[in-house]
Formats: C-alpha cells, sequence, structure tokens
C-alpha cells in the first residue's frame, strides 16, 4: 500500500499564545492559533489536507480537516502550510487537552492516500504554556495512523444527484416556515427536538437496529439542543456532528 510520506512530509509545527474569545452568551474562553508546514515532491497539482486530532483528559479524540496552502511552488517540488487552525485547551464540558497529534491526506490525481503515521503536534505542556512554541517534527512520539479514506465514484454521485433533482420527494424534507414564531408548531427547535426523541425510540423499540441522528450547522450554541443530542448518545443512537 502507498503511504502519503512517499509524496510529502511534515517538517516544522507551531503554536500561538492564548486568544480571547467570547460566545453568544459572553462567556470568556482561550483559543490557540496553530500551523503546520510540509515539504512535497510533486508539483503544485497534488494537494495535501491535515486530519488534526485532539485528545482530551476525558478520553475523547476531536478530530478536524485542515486545508493547505502551497508556497515556493517548482515543477517538481514545492511546500505547503495549513492554513491557521485553533485548539481550545479548556473546554468546559470536554476537559483539557492531553495532547494533540495529526495525520494527513495526499489528493493526487483524483486519489487520496492517508499518511502512514500520526505525528505529534504539541504535547500537552505546549497546549498549557500560554506562550508560543515552534518544533521540528520528527517520527519520535508517532503512531500508527488508522485514518482511511474511501474512494468514490464521481460518475455515481452525479447521477444521484440529477436524480433527486428530479424526485425532491425523495429526499423527505419538510419545509419549516415560521416568521421567527418561537412557539409556532412548525418551529425548527420543536421539531428537531421531537425527531430526536423519536430517533430514541426507535432505538429501545429495536436495540439490535443502528439509530443515527446527523447534525450539520455552522454553530451549536443552544444548550436544550446540545443536551438531547448527549442523552440520545447514551441512549445507545449515534449521533455525528459537523460545525464550522
Amino acid at each position: 500500500m502507498s503511504f502519503a510520506e512517499k509524496y510529502a512530509f511534515p517538517t516544522e509545527a507551531e503554536i500561538g499564545g492564548s486568544i480571547p474569545r467570547t460566545n453568544d452568551f459572553k462567556d470568556l474562553f482561550y483559543v490557540r492559533w496553530g500551523s503546520i508546514w510540509f515539504d512535497v515532491h510533486w508539483g503544485a497539482e497534488l494537494n495535501v489536507k491535515v486530519v488534526l486530532k485532539v485528545y482530551r483528559t476525558d478520553n475523547t479524540c476531536e478530530q478536524f480537516i485542515v486545508d493547505t496552502d502551497a508556497y515556493d511552488v517548482q515543477s517538481h517540488h514545492h511546500k505547503r502550510v495549513t492554513r491557521d487552525f485553533y485548539v481550545h485547551p479548556f473546554a468546559v464540558k470536554l476537559g483539557q487537552v492531553k495532547w494533540v497529534a495529526f495525520s494527513f491526506i495526499v489528493h493526487l490525481r483524483d486519489r487520496s492516500i492517508p499518511s502512514q503515521h500520526d505525528y505529534m503536534f504539541m504535547d500537552g505542556s505546549h497546549v498549557q504554556d500560554t506562550g508560543s512554541h515552534r518544533r521540528h517534527v520528527t517520527l519520535e512520539h508517532s503512531a500508527h495512523n488508522n485514518y482511511r479514506t474511501r474512494e468514490l465514484d464521481a460518475g455515481e454521485l452525479q447521477r444521484d444527484v440529477d436524480w433527486q433533482n428530479h424526485h425532491f420527494e425523495s429526499l423527505h424534507l419538510t419545509p419549516k416556515l415560521t416568521k421567527g414564531q418561537p412557539y409556532h408548531p412548525y418551529h425548527p427547535k420543536r421539531y428537531i427536538h421531537d425527531q430526536i426523541d423519536t430517533t430514541i425510540w426507535k432505538k429501545q423499540v429495536h436495540p439490535e437496529r443502528e439509530q443515527t441522528i446527523k447534525v450539520c450547522v455552522d454553530c451549536i450554541d443552544d444548550a436544550d439542543f446540545i443536551n438531547h443530542l448527549i442523552h440520545a448518545h447514551h441512549k445507545g443512537v449515534k449521533v455525528e456532528c459537523i460545525v464550522d
């Protein structure tokens, strides 16, 4: 099996100082920005994406996809650097960061190739120290990378989209036009909670079947929604969240 290290290798990693931020509830918290640099033994048509893995004291692992940009481009060699990403060191609900690792994916000629290793971005001492740190990336403290991609047939995906464009009813979508009235019977909040309760009920009635809730939003800032998703997870429902 070919690995991404055949084409690219991480060279440097940097984490910046603490930056204060406030959420919609005016709660103060701090984030740390980060960057990772790569040497690429190919032209600029090769792309690299980073899979950032944030391990916390409550044994959770958050995973984020980070894009990279090319620079110092030559015909058979160039360099790449991630766009700035941010790590939340002291999340109240998740615990402190123990360490941050990363793998990466090379995209070349309609193929995605994962890295063989997980690399250390920063350990807990670097993340908890409010100062900036820059280090060389090596194989020291590396681990086997279990993150894998799956190749899809672009033609098949396009045919599915074309079919759905002419069969909207197949998507089972329910339009909700409430003019912002939260107590309207069709308001999305009540509807969403009803759908979560229905999924939990299906899992209880048929525990052998997998029940899944998939959420895609720009920001999750509703405590009732968050707690309901956590409750569904505790009841055996598989919960997947994608946020900006």
